[in-house]
């Protein structure tokens, strides 16, 4: 079995959230299960993880009433295969953000085949993750100029997160596209406008989001965001696979950026990892420590969590908090560290080292999402023998059980999420805790299951039995 993914992000080459952990975690579990995988993502000015593709020369792409060159970079790593898409478009100081990121990722997705096709690489399915990859079901049901075997090909689409969709004016679209004026009134068109994430879910073969909550939501106009029967009306065709995490990468029994190792067996270290962080962020040793590793941002819920701040200050926690984001919040959380010297630390900076002290030295960790697709943070805290103290929405609900492996509230508000603190406070540090940790440590997170379920949806969408 042959597949294409498609991602504006792949960690660690570039990453602006969970999206790129799981464009590069996925194909790594579907190589190791056998299957042959080829990732596309764009050719960013700056590449992580000391990514240096080699170029193998241009290829013409349909774009915008003509034919446009792109560059075409390779390399591979764990088994897998990436191809990068280069052209000026890209090479910009971020990922996306900008007025023209709908013009960039529709170039992007023309591109997509004919970089797959100049690697030599025709798939049997091709896996469009979110908005930037979403014209691709659209372009192999009804372009032009498609290489040889890629016209009709099935295709996979998964919705990482709906509130992005990828909006312009329709008739650009179609021109950028050199798609036919016919799909006019088809998926592609949403409120008088192309919605690019409307026709990846109406072209695809099946739609896919990252956890079974997350696929039940869609539905809700709480969630759904101006889509909802879209998601409705999907059926069987929208299916919720939980996204795993990379347990090489997240692992406190090899993690070189703690201060002592440990694991389920033997947890001592966590202690060393917890008076670590205290020294490293300046905290007292006051009482539990509460940490945060997320942007900052309204989804997050990251606002609820500084009207809390007071009360949760009053009943003893101290709080680390990484991330940035948006710029208010940012000046409040700074604000708040300003206030209470010793008892909150924040860092406003990219730092993956700082984050995984996080994850190992704090007591638990706060996710107040206010919707939650999958959600990475809370598995990866609980595989460090940090408790999640989590709302219940989206993978969030699908991944911790209140009393059992972390803590759970419903409503989204300051209230809810201290008095969830309260609960986890009054059992900090007993044998309940601690059974709560070795609970919450010994499942396998890694993505193998995962990667079978959707080996499983690729062969329906192929039409291929077991």
């Amino acid at each position: 079995m042959k597949v294409l993914h498609a991602s504006a992000e792949v960690a660690p080459f570039s990453k602006t959230g969970g999206l790129g952990d799981v464009a590069a975690a996925l194909p790594a579990a579907l190589a190791a299960e056998g299957v042959d995988v080829l990732v596309v993502t764009p050719w960013y000015a700056r590449l992580g993880g000391g990514a240096e593709p080699l170029w193998i020369g241009d290829v013409d792409v349909p774009f915008a009433g003509g034919i446009e060159s792109v560059g075409v970079g390779t390399l591979e790593r764990g088994g897998v295969r990436f191809a990068f898409v280069g052209h000026a478009d890209y090479r910009r100081d971020e990922p996306y953000g900008y007025a023209d990121d709908v013009r960039r990722f529709v170039r992007f997705c023309r591109a997509v085949p004919a970089v797959a096709a100049r690697v030599g690489f025709v798939p049997d399915v091709v896996h469009a993750h979110d908005w930037h990859a979403g014209l691709l079901p659209v372009l192999l049901e009804r372009a032009w100029h498609l290489p040889d075997g890629f016209p009709g090909r099935p295709s996979v689409a998964t919705v990482h997160n709906v509130q992005y969709q990828g909006v312009a004016p329709l008739a650009h679209v179609l021109h950028w596209a050199r798609l036919p004026l016919d799909l006019i009134g088809s998926h592609l068109e949403h409120a008088e406008e192309a919605n690019v994430l409307r026709a990846a879910v109406g072209f695809a073969d099946l739609v896919t989001t990252v956890s079974p909550s997350y696929a039940e939501e869609l539905s809700d106009p709480a969630y759904g965001f101006g889509l909802e029967t879209t998601f409705a009306a999907l059926g069987r065709r929208l299916v919720g696979i939980l996204n795993g995490i990379d347990t090489r990468l997240w692992d406190p029994a090899t993690d070189p950026h703690l201060a002592e190792r440990y694991d389920v067996a033997d947890a001592k270290g966590k202690a060393a990892c917890r008076a670590a962080l205290l020294s490293e962020l300046a905290l007292d040793d006051g009482g539990p420590v509460l940490g945060v590793v997320s942007r900052l941002a309204d989804q997050k819920g990251i606002d609820l969590l500084l009207a809390a701040l007071p009360e949760l200050l009053e009943q003893g926690w101290r709080l680390a908090l990484l991330g940035r984001g948006d710029a208010d919040l940012e000046r409040q959380a700074e604000a708040a560290e300003a206030a209470a010297p010793g008892r909150v630390a924040f860092r406003a900076v990219h730092d993956e080292g700082l984050a995984h002290r996080i994850y190992a030295g704090s007591d638990a960790l706060a996710v107040p999402s206010r919707f939650e697709p999958c959600g990475l943070s809370q598995m990866i805290a609980q595989r460090y023998g940090t408790l999640p103290i989590v709302r219940a929405t989206g993978g969030l609900r699908d991944t911790v059980t209140h009393g059992r492996d972390g803590f759970v509230f419903d409503e989204a508000s300051a209230e809810a999420l201290a008095g969830a603190t309260l609960t986890a406070r009054s059992v900090w540090g007993g044998a309940a805790w601690r059974a709560m940790q070795r609970r919450a440590m010994a499942p396998d997170r890694s993505w193998r299951a995962s990667a079978r379920a959707y080996i499983a949806r690729y062969r329906e969408v192929m039409g291929v039995d077991e």
